[in-house]
This record gives C-alpha cells, structure tokens and sequence, in this order.
C-alpha cells in the first residue's frame, strides 16, 4: 500500500521531482566543470529548480481549475500553516546559505535581508501592497525556520 501511495505522488506530482531532478544533474555538471562548484551550490541549484517545479506545477494546476472554482485570492491560507511552509522554506534555505557562508548570524542576516528584497521586488513587478506586518510575519517565520534546528541541537547536545 506504501508503494502504491508513492507511486500515486509521484505521478501527481511529476513536474517538481522533474524540476528537482534536471536541477540536481545540472548542479553536478556544474560541479565537474568548476573545480570551486561545491556541495552547497549543488544543493543551492537543487533546492532552487525544487522551488521553480512547484511554481510550474502550481500554476499547471490553476490553470487546470474549473472555470467556477473560486480563486486563490478567495481562499486565504491560515495563518499556522503559512508560518509552517515559510519556516520550512527557512530552515532549507537558511542551512544551504550556513552551509556555504560558514555562519550562522551572516547566513541568518543574508537570509531575511534577501527575502525582504524578494518581496519588495515581487511587490513591485506584480503592483500589489506590501504590507509592514505581512513582512514581519514573514521574516518571523524564516528565522524560527533557521534557528529552531540550532536551539534543538543545542538542548539536546
């Protein structure tokens, strides 16, 4: 039954493990052809081709809808789990940016300084607000993301 239930996934969900893996095998050609191209950049174009095949299977999927269906504008997304998925874009982004800066308050500043002008930047293309207390829910949640495995690992050890 396991495997039935992973093969469904697999089939609905083709487009990111498609995008996933071009990624990974486009990240090791790169990692044979310059010597300085690591397993942090590896994991960097992985982790950023993963994020690309969600955006294409997400907007296959709206593209797909009924005429009728309500739009996503119509369906917000609760609060507890948008602060889950950003903490969980935290926690891998944050740990590729450790992982290649070698610092934990750099990697953390480059984190939220690069998601504030990502936003910014988004805001701008699509002519859409901005909101103060939507950035700050936002740059909370990355940094539980990042730090939540580090206080872990620091209780535990």
């Amino acid at each position: 039954m396991d495997e039935l239930i992973g093969l469904l996934f697999a089939i609905l969900l083709w487009r990111v493990l498609l995008a996933a893996l071009f990624g990974f095998a486009i990240g090791m050609a790169l990692a044979q052809v310059f010597p300085g191209f690591g397993a942090g950049a590896v994991a960097t174009v992985t982790l950023l081709a993963l994020f690309g095949g969600v955006m294409w299977h997400a907007s296959a999927i709206a593209a797909a809808a009924p005429a009728d269906a309500p739009k996503a504008e119509q369906q917000p997304i609760s609060r507890p789990i948008a602060f889950l998925g950003i903490a969980l874009v935290g926690l891998l982004v944050g740990g590729v940016y450790d992982y290649l800066l070698s610092s934990g308050p750099i990697a953390l500043s480059v984190l939220v300084v690069s998601s504030i002008m990502l936003v910014s930047v988004g805001g701008a293309i699509t002519k859409t607000p901005v909101y103060l207390k939507d950035l700050l829910f936002m740059v909370a949640a990355l940094v539980a993301g990042f730090v939540v495995p580090w206080a872990i690992a620091t209780l535990l050890g």
